[in-house]
């Protein structure tokens, strides 16, 4: 009987271990709203603070408590907010600067790749010349 009941607590435990952790790694962030500030709460049952936050701003939800979550904003700010104010779609504003940022990459691997272009038709160009040259030279003789 007193195994059942350690084996019981057990899965209990893991259950709720293993709740909790999966909502440890969600990041969302802040939906837009107007105007485009967010409310935050030090507790769930207390009201607002001063400051609200930036919509589209990436949180990562450490704890769900009926509609609200407790979220962590970069490495030190723990706060309260509204669930209905997350969401797990990227901002498109943070969306087009992902993809500005990529299209830089991009021109900057292609502007690698045309200097080596350059480079090899530069070589090609001095071979063709030196076969050439080299042709002309045996059948001048």
């Amino acid at each position: 009987m007193y195994y059942i009941k350690i084996k019981l607590v057990a899965r209990i435990l893991t259950g709720l271990l293993v709740y909790n952790l999966s909502f440890a790694e969600e990041v969302v962030y802040l939906k837009s709203a107007e105007p485009c500030m967010v409310e935050a709460y030090p507790a769930p049952e207390a009201p607002p603070l001063p400051e609200k936050l930036n919509c589209g701003e990436r949180v990562t939800i450490l704890e769900r408590r009926g509609p609200i979550v407790r979220v962590q904003i970069g490495e030190d700010k723990v706060v309260w907010v509204v669930s209905k104010n997350t969401t797990p779609d990227v901002p498109a504003e943070l969306e087009i600067l992902r993809l500005m940022d990529y299209q830089k990459k991009i021109e900057g691997e292609l502007a690698v790749l045309n200097d080596k272009v350059k480079a090899l038709s530069e070589t090609s160009e001095k071979l063709i010349n030196a076969l050439i040259a080299a042709e002309a030279a045996k059948n001048n003789k």
